[in-house]
């Protein structure tokens, strides 16, 4: 029997392996509403506001109240379902969680410590640590956190209402960003790039309220408005800092926007046809800066969107229908975060019942298994590649033959 070619083995050992990895399990589509952390209750507000890179972990708040008061935070995972986490202070039920690291380890929000609201830090082993206040503020919240959890940022304000943006490590604690040049004193801080290197949120600038855009060696940048607005603030950063998302109005109300330095700001649209009456946020953007999730009037509704370059801004439901999925009866509100590798989309909205729900959604396509055919095609296609080599060999030998 003739030997194959350590080429064509190569080959072989190459496409079973592709095929193989096709053949690994992955994650429908799917949809489910994240349930409450009081089943008995329904007046039981929920809502989803971050997801872990990875996609395992979702945070947000649980309330008895569409108000702040009777907050607490909670976690999310498959495995063990919505579970609420302590307060820094046990007298008042308040807390909320924010944001994520990228394996779901460290959760950043708010809670009351000694009556104020406190910016604060979660792990497993440590439970909830408070990051205090900026020198002269009494109140604190953490709105974004690196992917290793070691810089978090967000917000302090002090007794007349002025917020100031932060960024909190553990060697240097809490540091004020300042502001944008001019005018009243007042920023805030809502994301963080993967590395901590990149800061973005919403500055006043002197006269208007101005997305921003900070790094340490160039501090704060303002990014403008959109055409003949006058009002703008970035929600979600990607990993790198390169792509910044959020909201500003312009010619059509409010309107999400996807900033880069090499275009500018540009507007995404709306879910409604009648621009006039347009309105929404983008909140959050995969890693790469390709796909941005928000919410969007629809000239009934706010309802969650997808938005991607090439197919725009379409309803996440429409898309979920489409996906061969059954969200009747749900009102998907808003989409507030999304992990990574922008398949996994978090937020809230209304469930069959009424109540208001957080919801976890993945668009993840599942690739065909490994068949027996594939297999035969895959040893066939390297069979023949192996007697055009040995052909062509034979003919740079002999090329008169």
């Amino acid at each position: 029997m003739k030997k194959i070619s350590a080429i064509a083995q190569t080959f072989i050992l190459t496409s079973f392996s592709a095929l193989s990895l096709l053949a690994i399990p992955a994650q429908a589509a799917s949809f489910m509403g994240l349930g409450s952390l009081d089943s008995s209750n329904p007046n039981i507000y929920n809502s989803a506001t971050g997801v872990s890179a990875d996609a395992s972990v979702v945070v947000g708040t649980s309330s008895i109240s569409p108000s702040y008061y009777g907050e607490k935070a909670f976690r999310w995972t498959q495995e063990s379902g919505m579970v609420g986490f302590g307060f820094l202070d046990d007298s008042n039920l308040y807390g909320s969680a924010r944001g994520v690291s990228g394996d779901g380890s460290i959760i950043v929000g708010r809670g009351m410590n000694d009556g104020s609201p406190e910016a604060f830090r979660w792990t497993q082993e440590s439970g909830i640590v408070g990051l205090g206040f900026l020198p002269g503020y009494n109140y604190s919240i953490a709105t974004g956190v690196s992917v290793d959890g070691s810089i978090i940022v967000g917000s302090s304000t002090n007794f007349g209402g002025i917020d100031e943006a932060f960024r909190w490590t553990q060697a240097d604690g809490m540091l004020g960003l300042g502001d944008l040049d001019g005018g009243d004193f007042e920023s805030g801080a809502s994301a963080v790039s993967a590395d901590g290197s990149v800061i973005v949120g919403s500055s006043s600038n002197g006269e208007y309220f101005e997305a921003f855009r900070w790094t340490q060696l160039g501090s704060m940048v303002g990014l403008g408005y959109l055409p003949n607005g006058s009002f703008s603030g970035a929600n979600g950063v990607s990993a790198d800092g390169s792509v910044i998302v959020g909201v500003s109005n312009g010619d059509h109300r409010l309107e999400p926007f996807l900033w880069t330095q090499a275009n500018g700001m540009i507007g995404l649209g709306s879910l409604g046809s009648d621009l006039s009456y347009s309105d929404g946020q983008a909140y959050g953007v995969s890693a790469d800066g390709s796909v941005v999730v928000g919410s969007s009037y629809d000239g009934n509704q706010y309802e969650a969107f997808v938005w991607t370059q090439s197919e725009e801004m379409v309803s996440l439901k429409e898309t979920l229908i489409g996906a061969g999925l059954d969200v009747s009866g749900w009102t998907l509100s808003s989409a507030n975060a999304i992990s990574a590798d922008g398949f996994t989309i978090v937020g809230n909205g209304i469930n069959p019942s009424g109540q208001s729900e957080a919801w976890v959604a993945n668009l993840e396509p599942v690739p065909e298994p490994l068949t027996i055919l594939g297999s035969m095609a895959a040893i066939a296609f390297a069979a023949s590649f192996e007697r055009k080599f040995s052909k062509n060999k034979s003919e740079k030998k002999d090329p008169d033959a």
